[in-house]
């Protein structure tokens, strides 16, 4: 009975010295807490501040600054506690001249001696400065304000730095400190995502450009399959090779980085007709996106082209740079593969379009133009004959007899192909179908295809549904080519209206498309001149 009541009475003596213990450790850190604040909080605070700005702000993606999120700054303050009490109430305000005006203040209730508060800011810039045509001096204004003791007296610190804020089309490469940069690719062009800011698919002027090219193209939904979308690029690329946009040699200091860069935006490319490479692939990225296609910039050591995404899935290289050749769109893409090819050797980066514009990199606003504009340009699906380079251009020799002194030409957009034609001809376009007639319509010249119809198919397609309602019989079957192409040919004798006719079709593939090419003419004393003409039409036919 004795052993337990002495185990009790030893347990709570144990019980009791831990109390004892606790209570004696916590009396000696509160001792020590009231010890240190007591004497931190003593003396006064010596507040020491270094403002760093960048030496550009670029007004063509001004939007970006007034982003947190997007992390570009437009100036950063290091504010240092090395005096012996705290600072209260600490505020930072940041102004701009004529650009921003004074920030609402930021608020930290208390700096303590030995340490450091660092402030960004991200100013909303006024939307004007996307109008300036060169740079503008200005200035960085920061004040701080502060007070010693809780609800004491406000006491400030200013300092401005200038800076220089950049005209709408110039473009800074890297925003890393000179003294930081390593010279690698990668900080040259640290800046690439800003790029997102210059391609405009919602801009007017590039939607109607774009349609333009998809209205050549027979209308293509260029975001409802792969073929569609490849029509619809294809008649955007010969929009702009039928009105001579080229692509003009960027100068030898583009690719530095060290310095600012005139870049246009896509209107600017199609009224200037030129751009460097760097503007051509935004130009084609923004024609493709206003289509409703993922679209994307590469940039690598010395050049930039534009990718664009099919529905499906699949990515298309575009070189750009090729208007200069004024070569169809499947030579623009092979070329574009090559290229693509040697950029993912590195080092490269990739500008995701989409993905940088949902993030907050946007276009400025950008002038409103009358809706008249591309006309006023000279601007038209065939071309204007002004730019010598369009493709309804004079010619003194005539592809058929009784046509005049020249001639007009016609170019598909996909698949490429172009013929030319008397100049008082008329011309009607459908989907994958093209007529053209002559002045009276006594001559018609047909050209139609089909993807993945091969010679066979096209020519029972076309005798079931066009020639047979008009009783016509066909003749033996000759070889011959169209184009450089390996061709059948069929003479077939109908009744029109009463009318004996004469009907010569040619049946050929290419890249996959079955193609059918039929002119008719009435059968009496002018048919060899009516085949004739015909046939000088037909010559002109190329790929």
């Amino acid at each position: 009975m004795i052993e337990p009541i002495r185990k009790i009475i030893d347990f709570l003596r144990e019980k009791r010295n831990k109390k004892i213990f606790i209570s004696f450790c916590g009396l000696t850190v509160f001792v020590c807490l009231f010890l240190y604040f007591f004497h931190a909080y003593s003396g006064s605070p010596k507040l020491d501040s270094k403002v760093l700005t960048p030496e550009y702000i670029m007004s063509s993606v001004y939007k970006v600054y007034g982003n947190p999120k997007l992390g570009f700054w437009a100036s950063k303050t290091i504010l240092t506690n090395s005096g012996t009490g705290p600072a209260y109430d600490i505020k930072f305000s940041y102004k701009i001249d004529n650009v921003a005006d004074w920030s609402e203040p930021k608020v930290y209730p208390v700096l303590l001696p030995g340490s450091t508060i660092v402030d960004l800011n991200y100013p909303v810039l006024s939307a004007e400065i996307a109008k300036l045509k060169t740079s503008m001096p200005s200035n960085i204004r920061v004040k701080v304000s502060y007070t010693a003791k809780p609800e004491g007296k406000q006491e400030e610190l200013a300092e401005t730095k200038p800076v220089n804020i950049l005209g709408g089309h110039d473009f800074i490469f890297s925003g890393i400190p000179p003294e930081e940069n390593t010279g690698t690719f990668y900080d040259t062009f640290s800046n690439y995502p800003l790029v997102a800011a210059y391609v405009t698919p919602a801009d007017p002027v590039v939607m109607a450009f774009s349609d333009m090219g998809t209205k050549l193209a027979g209308g293509a939904g260029a975001s409802l399959s792969d073929e569609g979308a490849l029509r619809s690029l294809a008649g955007i690329w010969t929009v702009a090779v039928n009105n001579g946009i080229e692509y003009k040699t960027e100068p030898s200091a583009f690719w530095t980085g060290k310095m600012s860069q005139f870049v246009k935006y896509p209107r600017d490319v199609i009224k200037d007709r030129a751009g460097t490479c760097f503007d051509t692939a935004i130009w084609l990225a923004a024609s493709a996106a206003s289509q409703g296609l993922k679209s994307y910039v590469i940039m690598m050591p010395g050049h930039a082209f534009p990718v664009v995404q099919l529905p499906s899935g699949q990515n298309v290289s575009i070189e750009s740079t090729a208007l200069n050749s004024q070569v169809t769109f499947e030579e623009a893409v092979q070329a574009g593969a090559q290229t693509y090819e040697k950029a993912m050797q590195g080092p490269f980066v990739v500008v995701d379009v989409e993905m940088y514009q949902g993030l907050g990199v946007v276009p400025p606003e950008l002038e409103q133009l009358p809706p008249d504009i591309l006309e006023k340009w000279g601007i038209s699906q065939y071309g204007d004959s002004s730019t010598g380079q369009a493709q309804q251009s004079s010619d003194s020799s005539s592809p058929s007899a009784g046509s005049g002194k020249s001639s007009a030409t016609f170019t598909n957009s996909y698949p490429v192909w172009r013929i030319s034609y008397p100049d008082n001809w008329t011309i009607s376009q459908a989907a994958n179908e093209v007529d053209l007639y002559s002045p009276g319509g006594e001559e018609e010249f047909i050209v139609t295809w089909g993807y993945g119809i091969n010679v066979a198919a096209i020519r029972e397609t076309i005798e079931q549904y066009l020639l047979a309602p008009m009783g016509a019989q066909s003749g033996e079957q000759e070889q011959g080519e169209v184009g450089g192409v390996p061709a059948a040919k069929v003479v077939y004798s109908a009744t029109v209206k009463g009318a004996p006719y004469l009907l010569i079709a040619r049946y050929f593939e290419f890249q996959g498309n079955g193609f059918a090419i039929i002119y008719d003419f009435p059968d009496d004393e002018n048919a060899q001149k009516n085949q004739s003409a015909a046939e000088n039409v037909l010559n002109t036919f190329s790929f």
